[in-house]
Parts: C-alpha cells; structure tokens; sequence
C-alpha cells in the first residue's frame, strides 16, 4: 500500500489507468459469469456459508467507527485487525447463538442498562478513569451520559457496541451454564487422593537416545517409507493445511536525495514560519502528522549548533532543520515560562514492608528536633535512618527539579515552604524530614514544531522495485535465487508452514500481499514484485501440504528422528537385556545409578526434567525388589529396582479433593467450551483466497 500512496501524490494519470481497468474487470465478470455465489462465499460454519459481501460490510463500519469517532488512522496492520476480529465475532455468533437461545438465554433491555450504567457495571467499562467517580466507583451519569453520546453522534458505532455487549453476555452465560453442570464425583476424587498419596522409591539406570550420535543409526529410504506406511495416521501427525514458500525482502529506505530534498523542503518554510504571526495555522498547514504541539525543549536534542541557537535564541528564533529519530524538524521558539525549581535534602522513615506507622512518626519528631537545634548533623542521620536508596548516598539531597517530579506532599515542603525552613512531609512512602536548600526559577522554552518524516520518495520506491523485478526475472528457481541473494547481500528467508488462517509472516511489516501470492501460486511459481509497506519481496513456492495424513516429503525431517529414536531403543534394550546388576549394567551402557525417593504416582517426570507417562506407570505396576525389563521411554531407555513402595491410606474425606478438581474443571470451562463447540460444528476458514 506505501507504493500506491506514493503514485497516488504524483499521478492525476493512475485514476484513468484505475478507473479502466476496474470497468474491465467488472464486464469480464459479467460476461464470463465470475462474480457468482461461490466467489463470495468467504468461509462456512457448520455448513453455513459466511457472506463476503456482509463480512466486508461489518468491517467497513468498524473502520469508519474507529476513523470517525476516535481520529484514528486506519493502517494496514489495523485493517487486519479489524478483519480477524470481525471474523471471529461472526464464527463465535454462528457457533453458539443457536445454542444459547435454545438453552433459554437472552438479554432483556433492563438487564443491557444494568450492565451498561447500573449496578453491574462490565469490567471494561468499570475501570475507565474518565467514567469513574471520586470513590473510584463506576460513575453512573458519567456511563449514561456516554452511552447516549455514541447513540445520537455515532449510530453505526452504537450498534457494533450494541451487538458486542450483548452478545457476549449471552455467551457468558451459557458458559456460566456449563459450568454450574460440572460435577466431580466420589471415585473421581479418590482417584486424586490416591494419585497424590501413592509412592515409590527405585533406583533407576538411564540411557537417554542423546547419549549416543544419530550418525551411529543411518536410515534408509525404505526404513522412512515403512515408518510413514505405518503412523502417518496416527493423531499427532496429522496436519493442517499449509503453504512454504522463501522470499528474498528488498527494503526500501530513504536515500541521500530523498533526505536532502526533505531538508530543502523545510529550509524553504523556514522565513515564512519565523515571520508567520498565526503560527497554529501555519503548523496545522505545513506539519506531517498536522497537528500543532507546544512543547518544551530538552536542551541537547538537536545537533551542537542548532541546539545552541535554541538555547540562547529569543521569542520567534526558528532554528533546524535538525534530524530526531527518522524524522526532519524545524521549530520556533513561542515562549519563555519560568518553571519554579527545588533543591532539598531529607530523610526518608519507610512505613512500607511492615514498618509501624506510629513509631515511624515519633521517630520523625525526634529527628525534626535534632536537625533544627544543629543542621550539621543532618548528613550523618541521613546515613542511619533514610530508607531512600536514591539519594542516601547524596547527604539525602535531591539536586534541582521541579513541580512535576514528586509526589504532591513532597512538593509542597519543598515549593511552598521558605529556604532554610525544616518540615515533615508524610507522603505514601512514609516520613520524610525535608530541609529546603535553595528555589530558582529556570526559563523553559516552549517550542513549535514542523516536521517531515524521512521516508522514501516515489522514486526510490521505483528504483528498488526495478531491482526486484530484475531479480525476479533473471533467477528461476530456489538454487538461482538462494545464491544470488547471497551475491547481493540480501537473504532468502525461509516460512515452512504459512496456515490459511496465518496473517503474519517473520520479518515483513505488511505482509498481505505476500500472503495472498502464497495461498494462490503453484509449487515453483516465482512472484513479481510483492509490496510489504517499507520493503518489496520476492517469492518461490516451495511446498502445498493437504490436510490430514501427511506425504512423506512433508514430514521426512521428522520421520527421520523418529525412526532413528526407534532404531536407538532397539539397540539400548538388546544392550541392557537380562542384566538385573544396576551397578553393572550402569558401568557397561557408560551410565549412573540414580536413587529416586518418593516419586508419585500421579507424576510422569522421571529424573532429569524428562516427562515419561508410559514408563511412569510401568514403575508403579511392580513391588519392593522388583528389576524391571528395559523400558522404552520417549527420551531413553529404563531399568529401575524398586526400593520401597507406599500405598496411599484408606482417605477418610475427600472434599478438599473434590473441591480442587471441580474448581479446576469450571476454569477449564472458559478456554475449552467454545474451542470444542467450533470443533464440533466445522470451520472452513477461506480468508486467504481474497486477502
């Protein structure tokens, strides 16, 4: 979108060009019969189809609402925003409304009040500094008068906000529904006591698969393909779809040119700006963002010489261009406020970390009078009683600074009190004995601003996205680009699993337009030019995974580890086989005998961070003295000697259990409900056929 913005500034030609060939495409739709119900069908919940049309609707009206009614600019990463939340709220309604409203629920008007301004006030709203009184309670007139605002001034807003509170408080409901229908029974909660209670000790003789290099254990072609035969369906292989593809970024930054015109620019304005006598208009005119901002100069900002004419310059010196950050500035000096300023020492009496309020309090008495009989002692009782950190070290003294540092109790022994005078300030933080050495006035230069943000120029954009073009063109295929990419000092980067709900893409800033390439291309199509906001990007698809059950050529990295994991615990089991002398058999695999002492039995973490359920359970099947066989684990192979074993006792009330698990399982309820409804019902999500 940067580029056409910038085309955009100098082409009265691009609305020919535009206008022509959008009359195009809509009479070839015509003709060829495009445009017809399938085309605008953006996804389907439970066979429901998801209107292109009305999607795009809804968030046009969410993006007027945040332009119109709040000043902001729509970008395009909040353009995405606004679609993934639109498309969750539409999937969420088609999932569950049904649900909800055949379970009985709905939101009568006193109710939407109550929960709006009433005595129910929703959390959103109930934290709002601006609608909140003096208690810190939500403000009712405030949240009346507010909710009425948005319904006269901003009608398509109020009904987003309409259809938002009160959708969700269906939701809450019927979440609060299932969760009041959760119920843990008696043997459940044995179950718990006796998982928390039961116990085994066992020495244990490791052989993790790390221990021994994966080169050991080559894999054939036909080993991968006999593994893939046999679990490629298994749960935990099964993929969604996907998209991989490289690309090579080409950034677009502001050249010297484009720096030195910006910089002429403002030089320009710079005699019309210090004769100007309405200087809010002509910053209004002339500033990017336009806005008019007085504000004080932090001396040292611009360069040497333009800060120095800043510093010492009188009302109405215009001074820059001078660069901050990414962007150029020229600024007027409008006035010189005197800013009242302090210099004080003290000593601070902590009544924080448990500290008495009313010790702390005579003791600052106590000091008060000490100090005022001989202020020479004031530095050695700093070093014993100040709990202030900052400026023990300093005689207690905080150097020059003004109204708005501190807190409003310090401020006042330190401004409204005269120097020399010696008083208590009791503050949030505790006592503090506050002597006030010295006040000033300093001049604070309040200045206005023009700014230009140094970006890249039409032109610059045109003469990168020559060289991607070229790039394109010249390099066809993952090898060719890969090693020119490297000859140009760029990098060809590498996304494994673009998902066709995926709105991101690891290093691009705007990266919808790569994505939208990605979910239409064909494996080792090359694009043309891609533009990504402050880059261009050129990509290669490399791969389309289906899903379900994936190919081989999908999963042949992860296969590999799996069959050499397979082909380790073979060998480790023949090695460890028959042997029930963990001593022995630790000095033959080059292992130790580790000693475990009380494991439980609703623990699967064996020794060494290593999370191994199957052989966990296998531990808990045998008795005192028992060698087990070598176990296959998912990280090792395991013998173990039982030491010890402890049966849980007979319990004689499980409500604490009971009570656990069912608090557990309500909690579960919230990220759980809704994911298993949609589950359920099926989404088809095709976004990425049109964005």
């Amino acid at each position: 979108m940067a580029v056409i913005g910038k085309i955009r500034e100098r082409s009265g030609l691009l609305l020919v060009v535009v206008g022509g060939a959008l009359a195009a495409f809509v009479l070839t739709d015509l003709f060829s019969g495009r445009g017809g119900q399938q085309d605008q069908v953006l996804g389907e919940v439970g066979g429901q189809e998801i209107s292109l049309r009305r999607f795009e609707q809804r968030v046009s009206e969410e993006v007027d609402a945040y332009r119109d009614n709040f000043g902001q600019q729509v970008n395009a990463q909040m353009q995405e925003q606004v679609r993934n939340t639109v498309w969750d709220e539409m999937v969420r309604a088609r999932v569950m409304l049904d649900r909800v409203e055949s379970a009985g629920f709905g939101v009568h008007k006193d109710e939407y009040d109550d929960i709006r301004f009433g005595n129910n006030v929703l959390p959103e709203y109930r934290n709002q500094p601006n609608l909140t009184g003096p208690d810190g309670q939500p403000d009712r007139a405030a949240l009346q008068q507010y909710f009425q605002s948005v319904q006269l001034n901003a009608p398509i807003y109020h009904n987003i906000l309409k259809r938002r509170i009160t959708e969700g408080r269906l939701y809450t409901k019927y979440t609060n529904l299932v969760k009041k229908s959760t119920f843990v029974n008696k043997a459940q909660a044995e179950q718990e006591f006796h998982g928390r209670n039961t116990r085994a000790s066992f020495d244990l003789v490791a052989k993790r698969y790390t221990s021994e290099p994966d080169s050991l254990y080559p894999v054939s072609e036909r080993d991968l393909r006999r593994f893939h035969d046999q679990h490629r369906n298994d749960p935990k292989y099964r993929q969604e779809p996907s998209r991989a593809f490289s690309y090579v970024r080409f950034p677009v930054t502001a050249s010297e040119e484009d720096r030195r015109e910006l910089r002429e620019e403002l030089e320009g304005l710079r005699e019309e700006f210090a004769a100007t006598e309405n200087d809010s208009a002509f910053v209004l005119a002339h500033n990017e963002p336009r806005m008019y901002n007085l504000a004080p100069y932090a001396e040292g900002t611009a360069d040497r010489l333009t800060d120095s004419i800043i510093v010492n310059g009188p009302v109405g010196t215009v001074a820059g261009p001078y660069t901050e950050g990414d962007r150029w500035k020229l600024v007027k000096v409008k006035s010189l406020d005197p800013v009242p300023e302090a210099r004080v020492r003290h000593i601070l009496l902590s009544t924080q970390q448990g500290k008495g309020d009313a010790e702390q309090s005579a003791r600052a008495d106590s000091l008060l009078a000490v100090v005022k009989r001989d202020r020479s002692k004031f530095p050695d009782l700093v070093s014993r009683f100040s709990d202030d950190p900052g400026s023990v070290n300093n005689g207690g003294v905080y150097e020059w600074f003004d109204k708005g540092r501190m807190v409003p109790e310090f401020t006042a022994a330190s401004f409204d009190e005269k120097v020399g005078a010696i008083t208590i300030a009791k503050t949030s933080f505790g006592y503090h004995i506050v002597e006030v050495l010295d006040q000033r006035d300093r001049d604070q230069r309040l200045v206005v601003s023009i700014e230009r943000p140094i970006t890249p120029s039409p032109a610059t954009f045109r003469e990168v996205y020559k060289k991607a073009n070229d790039f394109s063109l010249r390099h066809r295929d993952l090898a060719a680009m890969e090693q020119a990419a490297a000859e140009d000092g760029l990098v060809l980067t590498p996304v494994e699993a673009l998902r066709p709900d995926m709105r991101f893409v690891p290093g691009l800033q705007q990266p919808n337009a790569t994505i939208t390439w990605a979910n239409r291309a064909k494996v080792g199509q090359i694009s043309e030019p891609l533009d990504a906001g402050d880059a261009y990007t050129v990509a290669i698809l490399t791969g389309i995974r289906a899903k379900g059950a994936p190919q081989l050529e999908d999963v042949r990295e992860t296969f590999t580890a799996e069959v050499i994991k397979v082909k380790k615990a073979e060998d480790f089991i023949a090695r460890m086989q028959g042997n029930t002398d963990l001593a022995a058999l630790a000095s033959d695999i080059g292992a130790t005998v580790q000693p475990v002492a009380d494991m439980l039995f609703s623990s699967s973490n064996i020794p060494g961070g290593y999370n191994e359920p199957e052989v966990s359970g296998k531990i808990f099947s045998l008795a005192t003295g028992d060698v087990s066989v070598p176990m296959k684990g998912d990280n090792g192979v395991y013998v173990v000697r039982i030491t010890n074993t402890a049966a849980a006792p007979e319990p004689e009330d499980v409500s604490s259990e009971r009570s656990s698990l069912l608090q557990r399982d309500r909690t579960r309820v919230d990220g759980t409900l809704y994911s298993a409804l949609r589950d359920a019902v099926g989404v088809q999500d095709d976004r990425s056929k049109y964005y």
